[in-house]
């Protein structure tokens, strides 16, 4: 056998190997062990496998850029408008306590705060961020914070009549903690109005709405929860966080139903960003508690067609008390599944393919809109099926014409873990994991039955 042991006794002395051993030890030098993150990883780039089965505009934000992913994007063009209105959101903040000194106070408060934030915003992105000083993500941290919030409080301006407070000489304390070689006073004194890219134009509204619920385009929830501390006001103490983002959303939400969602018991502890709260509404509040019926009986690949199952006998009713759009339950051979409302096939497609991304990335969670879409892709194969959903009130659909409901959910399903994927149906992670069982035996003990009976027709 020969051997491959270097001798380094016949090693010829070659000029430019010192260079390049000093420039291999450099490079050692340079790439020192990652520091463990204090936390989990919860905003992620969605993944090039499943990136190039779309466009551009599902995954980068097309209004508003949010957080360091694609802040570079922000300083360009169009989107360097809204760069200039999160300014003014700033302003409009500090404007509310009417005061220059207390302005200017806040201000540098909220900067200390977010820079004291670095390591653990860092942690909580996949990306490294090393082209970002800790000052320059801080601004990016104020920024989008104070950009979200705005948009939060101003849903209460029409509600609620906000109070007036003028504090004498509150904050001198900090003033001076905080005090840099060169102070400059803000000239901010009453409380200001904005005007800006969104008034009077819903169509952006709208747009900055889904774009808040990107993958990408998000910040971590403590972020907002730490400027929201330092700036509020006394009107502002009984405030719920989670609980106003989600009314900012209700106007795109999928199921206008009246639900009642496990997101409600969340604190601000437990939200890690804006996408990761919407998701917590579509979670049916039972599902972790449903015990899984059939253990040994391996879960089918595919269901028929919503048309197939009716003629196999199985019922669609309409779901009327739901947690969320997601409850579907059968039973005796009725299949009841909650109201779905597709209003605009981009941004509905740019919605759920965003909630399935996170669930793909982040382990901390059961992939329930993963499942949801495999099985809606299963039932919803033609025009017919969409017109059978749609005469039973389970649809709500603006779509046109009707098979772009079944090419919406087709597309759901490139390149990510679908019903095809039988390690990912028998895993726990699925949670209609039963359903597919009973209505693939459901249908196929119908269809024997009726065979059954129809051969014993032809021999009478």
């Amino acid at each position: 056998m020969r051997s491959h042991r270097y001798n380094t006794k016949k090693h010829m002395v070659d000029m430019d190997e010192p260079s390049w051993i000093n420039t291999v030890r450099t490079k050692l030098n340079e790439c020192h062990p990652k520091t463990l993150p204090s936390r989990q990883w919860t905003i992620f780039k969605v993944p090039e496998k499943i990136r190039r089965s779309e466009t551009k505009v599902i995954y980068d934000p097309l209004i508003t850029s949010i957080g360091p992913y694609h802040y570079h994007a922000s300083q360009r063009g169009t989107s360097l408008a809204m760069q200039n209105h999160k300014w003014r959101c700033v302003r409009w903040l500090l404007s509310r306590h009417r005061s220059k000194r207390r302005a200017t106070v806040l201000l540098d408060k909220c900067l200390f705060a977010m820079k004291a934030l670095d390591v653990e915003v860092r942690s909580c992105y996949s990306d490294d961020f090393y082209y970002f000083d800790p000052h320059k993500l801080a601004s990016i941290m104020l920024l989008d914070g104070c950009f979200i919030i705005h948009l939060l409080l101003k849903q209460l301006a029409e509600k609620t009549m906000e109070k007036v407070l003028k504090r004498e000489d509150e904050g001198e304390e900090d003033e001076k903690k905080v005090e840099v070689e060169e102070s400059v006073e803000l000239d901010i004194e009453d409380e200001e109005e904005i005007e800006g890219p969104l008034l009077g134009m819903q169509w952006i509204w709208n747009l900055v709405l889904f774009d808040l619920l990107k993958l990408e385009n998000q910040i971590p929830f403590f972020v907002i929860e730490t400027l929201f501390d330092i700036l509020k006001t006394p009107a502002d103490e009984d405030i719920n966080l989670p609980k106003l983002a989600l009314q900012l959303f209700a106007s795109i939400h999928p199921s206008k139903s009246e639900t009642s969602s496990s997101a409600t018991t969340l604190n601000n502890k437990n939200v890690h960003h804006l996408l990761h709260l919407f998701h917590s509404t579509i979670i049916p509040t039972d599902c972790d508690h449903r015990p899984c019926s059939i253990q040994t009986e391996m879960a089918p690949e595919w269901i028929p067609s919503a048309t197939k199952l009716q003629q196999a006998g199985i019922k669609f009713v309409k779901k009327k008390i739901a947690s969320t759009f997601l409850d579907i339950s059968f039973k005796n051979g009725t299949l009841e599944i909650p109201e779905l409302c597709l209003y605009d096939y981009t941004n509905t497609h740019t919605l759920f393919r965003n909630l399935v991304a996170f669930e793909q990335c982040y382990p901390g969670t059961k992939s329930y809109m993963t499942s949801y879409t495999t099985f809606m892709k299963c039932l919803i194969d033609s025009s017919k099926d969409v017109y059978l959903l749609e005469s039973k009130g389970i649809l709500i659909n603006q779509l046109r014409p009707q098979d772009a409901v079944a090419n919406l959910f087709n597309q759901l399903c490139n390149q990510i873990y679908c019903s095809s994927d039988k390690d990912y149906r028998s895993s726990d992670k699925d949670y209609l994991r039963d359903l597919f069982v009973e209505l693939k035996n459901y249908n196929d003990a119908r269809w024997h039955k009726w065979g059954c009976g129809l051969i014993k027709r032809s021999f009478q």
